[in-house]
């Protein structure tokens, strides 16, 4: 099949991109930039045959993009992270003018092979132990989600019309080849570079070549049909995160106990701060709120209706750190089990 695939030089869109191929697809971008995309995939050279260069937001640009295409991967949308609330609408507003554009388009066109790329970020998980796909949607919520919540009520009305839509919701995304390194990626390059914080609660990544993989189960869907799915390695309490990380290191890294309250306490000051000083997105109420109260989720259903399976973490962990060091985002010597001979797996 052709498939259209937006966000193609983003993490996961270029992964998506790679699977694809890999599964026998022939592959139709929609970019943004194209001197980036041709450097991207100057090795790759049947990607840049199929090119449409334009925003997720023009008309012309999506009708173009969309013509003689079977599926539609839809990976780009603008991240409101740690942003004012009126940004934050700003952002939903392209991302739902993006959906309607795309999606709907590609309905009214046809296509039976629809995946849209979401956000564990969007559910609101007050009072649960573990959360899955039928944990209610936030209302109001912090920034991030909010940029997400319009363009997901809308997608849930098509798929509630039977349209054959399915939404996927990974958590934090890590592992090689980042094209640019995304919130998660530049989450472990500090980690490395200075401490892990052992807080309350803990986290939950995803492998991207595991999302990358159910994209592709999705387009291949027999017979395709609406659904929505979490996409997510195992919960990882905060001392069980900072040890799986010190054997994808190979050494011990330095560890700083915080209490939740006081992280979060620090999240709302660097909001208020904001305005006035360049601080990292890390530093607000939503990232902190989320790493201090994190509930786990469930990527049962992805696994059982699809046949997906999400990597040990510590794989993937190990395939981040490998990449980092290669890349020279982190100190080689934080690296020592894959860039010194003898210390360990190479």
């Amino acid at each position: 099949m052709r498939i259209l695939v937006t966000g193609g030089t983003g993490f996961i869109g270029s992964h998506t991109v790679r699977a694809l191929l890999a599964a026998g697809h022939d592959v139709k971008l929609l970019v943004r930039n194209e001197e980036k995309t041709r450097r991207l995939w100057a090795e790759t050279p049947q990607v840049l045959e199929d090119l449409v260069v334009g925003k997720i937001t023009s008309g012309p640009a999506t009708v173009d993009a969309l013509r003689d295409c079977e599926g539609l991967v839809h990976t780009a949308a603008p991240v409101a992270l740690a942003v004012s609330r009126a940004e934050a609408r700003r952002v939903a507003r392209d991302n739902l003018r993006s959906v309607r554009l795309l999606i709907d388009r590609a309905l009214e066109d046809g296509l039976q092979r629809i995946v849209h790329l979401s956000t564990t970020a969007l559910f609101d998980t007050t009072g649960l132990d573990v959360a899955d796909e039928d944990a209610p949607i936030v209302q109001g919520g912090d920034t991030y989600a909010l940029s997400k919540t319009a363009p997901e009520k809308h997608l849930r009305r098509l798929q509630d019309e039977g349209a054959p839509l399915s939404i996927v919701y990974p958590p934090g995304v890590i592992g090689p080849d980042d094209p640019g390194l995304s919130e998660a990626m530049r989450g472990i390059q500090q980690m490395m570079q200075a401490s892990v914080m052992i807080t309350s609660s803990g986290f939950q990544t995803v492998d991207v070549r595991d999302v990358a993989a159910l994209h592709v189960a999705l387009v291949e869907r027999d017979p395709p049909q609406p659904g929505r799915y979490i996409a997510t390695g195992r919960f990882l309490p905060w001392e069980e995160y900072a040890e799986l990380l010190d054997r994808a290191a190979g050494v011990r890294l330095p560890r700083a106990r915080i209490p939740g309250r006081a992280v979060r306490f620090f999240g709302r000051l660097g909001d208020r701060l904001r305005p006035f000083v360049d601080l990292d997105p890390a530093l607000s109420r939503e990232a902190t709120r989320l790493a201090t109260q994190w509930v786990a989720f469930d990527a049962s259903r992805a696994e059982r209706e699809l046949g997906v399976k999400f990597r040990d973490p510590i794989e993937t962990l190990m395939d981040t750190v490998r990449w980092l060091a290669a890349e020279g985002h982190i100190d080689r010597e934080r690296a020592l089990r894959f860039t010194h001979p003898g210390r360990g797996r190479a």
